[in-house]
């Protein structure tokens, strides 16, 4: 008997901006986003550590005006992208939370097991 799959499919890479962010939702009750750099993929939940706001206010703006940032809408707050530390805003120190993703063959999954989860290099 096959084991059952220990991720889940999110979107394609490609379909996240270079330098951008992207909204993805599992269901009304697990939103999350993703940043993509160039070199790597970061997912974390859509929620402002300080108040559980949704970081956006409008569809896939996660970050501030420079790119460099993630930036709650509510707050202000500004957090790294690598990290999810804030650096400003009414939560310094706290953190956004990560979700483990898998990324193969330039398609992104949600890892259902979080000590399975890693990343490959994302193609060019």
């Amino acid at each position: 008997m096959a084991a059952e799959p220990r991720h889940r499919f999110l979107c394609q890479v490609a379909d996240i901006p270079l330098g951008g962010a992207r909204a993805l939702a599992l269901g009304p009750e697990s939103k999350l986003f993703a940043v993509r750099t160039a070199d790597s993929v970061h997912v974390y939940r859509n929620r402002c550590p300080h108040a559980g706001f949704e970081l956006n206010w409008l569809p896939d703006r996660f970050l501030d005006h420079s790119g460099r940032y993630i930036h709650c809408q509510t707050h202000g707050a500004l957090f790294e992208i690598d990290s999810g530390i804030c650096l400003a805003g009414p939560c310094p120190g706290a953190r956004l939370e990560r979700v483990a993703v898998l990324e193969r063959g330039g398609k992104l999954y949600l890892a259902l097991d979080a000590g399975a989860a890693r990343r490959e290099p994302l193609s060019p």
